[in-house]
């Protein structure tokens, strides 16, 4: 294939290659906040969407010069996400293209704190929103507004009402995801379900969808209505329509694009190339959005298509004749050059999604088509509309049925963790290399050694020899340790973030590839130390991560949440185990020392009967105290410093990190673990100038996300999340 000689291929990568350089030279590919933290805001634009959600609505307020408390000099025709604050809904009686006064708080969007969280900044960033803002009012300045927009936005709603009211509630929430484009009440089970059996792409409106009602269509317009190139008009504009209709997502914009140039090429005589297709689409979305190119969904859709196009021509050569093997050829061909972009931002893949593609892939039209017949008549005869979805309604039984054997197959996830840079670029090169090859002399040896090539390069992993890393979880605590092949946690739980487990533990984990927790030390019983630790062991099932043991502090005065978080553990079969002063966990170089409590330990508030431990590698040297407070610190004997890092006690509290047991610790750094803006006002002033007065420094999770000690290239290496540096 001469895939050079076309020039809007060149453009295309030019672009890619210029957009990488230049965010390489600035930093993150991220749009920055205009707001600082809780300013209050007044600004002036225009509705450009309505979001409607079980939680409320919100809108996106577009063409705005804010003016707002030390905001200073903004440029204008900034975007803004608009959420309702107030207790009756601000936004009932809005429409598209209306000119708002709001005024409200602004907020800057969060950067990801930890290694695999969803990163909101870069999320919103690549959508062109520049901040968000809690309305606490709302006016209209002009009530002009955009008819087509407006008609469009009603229609959606109204088919999602439809939907609901004559199917089950699941079905219709995976229904209006699929073909309506509204995600907002997509069932979380199904959700994951679909995505841990490599068929999440029917969840969004793909290439597919797009392409088998366009097809649709263009055939019904050009057989019974009108000419070919009238219908050609007719369908280029109801691909824009439906576009809007449904929010034109990334993947709906690139098949929207494509399709246009297929029915261009049919309205002119001349021949279609996807792949120049699939470039003026890319073209066109990086020059409006260039973050696009780090987001997942840009991603995924264009190296989907490009597997395709570039597999074809091998296909061609194999001459396959057989429907189930080219399907068969056709799915594997996209898994494997999706394969990186999916170890990329998920970190796991299904060995099965093959097959699982080839099953429910030949349903895909008529679910499309039932679905979207359902949803039309049930406007005009509910009853009727009710009975075309029943069809549905057995194809999703049927999709579910279907990932629910795969997912109960040996080995059916297989984590990998995010791969290194280098090996993604072996990767593609390898491939390019397989392919260019075996069309060169066709032979399908060139095609098995790169598979077995690919196959090595891509689930190489280079383990941690010692990697301490103190996670951002808002307010609440939880300190990870990689030695080798073994992973510890010491805590685990936030009291601001919700399911920490799920969303910050759980992806912290799968990023470095591990699955099996080799021990959790539970350092008191408070919730923002435990309750992400309960999400994972209750989950174990779901998330594919065990827990071998459970270590509490041994004291002969137990209060209730400890008990019951015993029990608890206990009944989902992981070893409870515990710890007192002097006991020691040795792992060849590594040691994790008990210094307090004793069992005996008469102690007042939890917060001093914490597990306060001594975590040693080489010499490097690392104190860790829960929530430990002034009074527990006294009863520490066996603390001899220096530590290369001390993780404050009580994140910070005034009551806590006394000048005595700074003075015995004297530690060369310290972790606070707190949440933005928490209302206990951690860390106090007071610690942190105590810190200071020792010529400690200090690093702050809230700010810097995670805080990572490690032994690496022969050293002890300090860094943060997200800074980076040494």
């Amino acid at each position: 294939m001469r895939f050079f000689r076309r020039p809007l291929l060149v453009v295309f990568i030019s672009l890619i290659v210029l957009i990488r350089i230049w965010y390489w030279l600035e930093g993150e590919g991220t749009h920055e906040s205009v707001f600082q933290e809780g300013q209050p805001v007044e600004c002036v634009g225009r509705i450009e969407e309505i979001q409607v959600r079980a939680s409320g609505s919100s809108i996106i307020l577009s063409g705005i010069k804010p003016d707002s408390v030390n905001a200073g000099d903004k440029q204008e025709n900034q975007t803004f996400l608009i959420y309702n604050s107030a207790e009756q809904d601000l936004f009932q009686f809005f429409r598209p293209g209306n000119k708002l006064k709001v005024k409200g708080t602004g907020y800057s969007f969060e950067a990801a704190g930890n290694p695999g969280e969803f990163d909101e900044l870069s999320y919103y960033g690549s959508r062109g929103i520049d901040g968000k803002i809690f309305a606490d009012s709302a006016d209209v300045l002009d009530g002009r507004y955009d008819y087509v927009k407006y008609a469009l936005f009603m229609l959606r709603q109204k088919a999602v009402e439809k939907l609901f009211a004559v199917m089950e509630e699941a079905d219709a929430g995976i229904l209006s995801a699929m073909i309506l484009g509204d995600k907002t009440n997509l069932p979380e089970e199904e959700k994951e379900l679909y995505q841990r059996t490599g068929i999440g792409h029917m969840l969004v409106i793909s290439g597919l969808h797009v392409t088998l009602l366009a097809a649709g269509l263009f055939f019904f317009l050009r057989s019974y209505i009108m000419p070919m190139r009238q219908a050609v008009v007719v369908t280029v504009l109801f691909l824009f329509m439906y576009g809007q209709f449904t929010g034109f997502e990334v993947a709906t914009a690139r098949a929207v694009l494509m399709m246009c140039c297929v029915l261009f090429a049919r309205y002119t005589g001349r021949c279609y190339d996807a792949l120049s297709a699939l470039s003026f689409g890319g073209i066109i979305t990086l020059v409006s959005e260039p973050v696009q190119l780090f987001q997942c969904g840009f991603l995924l859709s264009y190296t989907s298509v490009f597997g395709i196009v570039l597999f074809a021509p091998v296909m061609d050569r194999m001459k396959l004749k057989s429907t189930w093997g080219k399907s068969l050829f056709s799915s594997a061909s996209v898994c494997v050059v999706t394969l990186p972009v999916m170890l990329w931002f998920y970190y796991e893949i299904c060995p099965y999604s093959v097959i699982a593609n080839m099953i429910v892939l030949p349903f895909l039209s008529l679910l499309v088509g039932v679905g979207t017949a359902g949803c039309l008549v049930s406007f005009f005869w509910p009853a009727g509309g009710e009975f075309v979805l029943a069809t549905a309604h057995y194809i999703l039984a049927f999709y579910k049925l279907v990932c629910r054997l795969v997912s109960g197959l040996p080995a059916s996830t297989i984590v990998t963790g995010r791969p290194p840079v280098w090996c993604i670029v072996l990767y593609y090169t390898i491939l390019a290399a397989a392919v260019v090859l075996y069309l060169r002399w066709e032979k399908r040896r060139w095609l098995y050694t790169g598979a077995v090539l690919l196959f090595v390069c891509l689930l190489f992993r280079q383990e941690s020899l010692f990697l301490y890393t103190q996670l951002d979880v808002g307010q609440g605590d939880c300190a990870c340790i990689f030695y080798k092949d073994k992973t510890f946690l010491i805590d685990g739980g936030s009291s601001s973030e919700k399911e920490i487990g799920k969303y910050t533990i759980r992806n912290f984990l799968k990023f470095y590839g591990r699955t099996d927790i080799d021990g959790v030390f539970v350092t008191h019983s408070d919730a923002d130390h435990t309750n992400g630790i309960a999400e994972i062991v209750e989950n174990k099932g779901n998330w594919g991560i065990s827990v071998g043991s459970v270590i509490f502090p041994d004291i002969q005065k137990r209060d209730e949440k400890y008990v019951s978080l015993m029990q608890t553990f206990g009944a989902y079969g992981v070893i409870v185990r515990t710890m007192k002063r002097g006991d020691q966990l040795r792992l060849g170089e590594l040691s994790i020392s008990c210094l307090h409590p004793r069992p005996e330990y008469e102690w007042e508030s939890e917060n001093d009967y914490s597990l306060t431990l001594a975590v040693e590698f080489r010499d490097m040297r690392i104190l860790c105290t829960g929530d430990l407070e002034e009074s527990g610190e006294r009863d520490l004997t066996d603390v001899c410093g220096p530590y290369d890092m001390l993780k404050v006690g009580h994140h910070g509290s005034k009551t806590s990190t006394s000048p005595e047991f700074l003075h015995k610790a004297r530690p060369v750094n310290a972790v606070v673990s707190a949440g933005r803006k928490n209302r206990y006002g951690h860390p106090a002033a007071v610690t942190l100038e105590k810190l200071g007065q020792q010529g400690v420094r200090v690093w702050h999770t809230m700010e810097q996300g995670a805080i990572f000690l490690e032994w690496k290239n022969g050293g002890k290496q300090i860094y943060s999340f997200r800074e980076g540096g040494i």
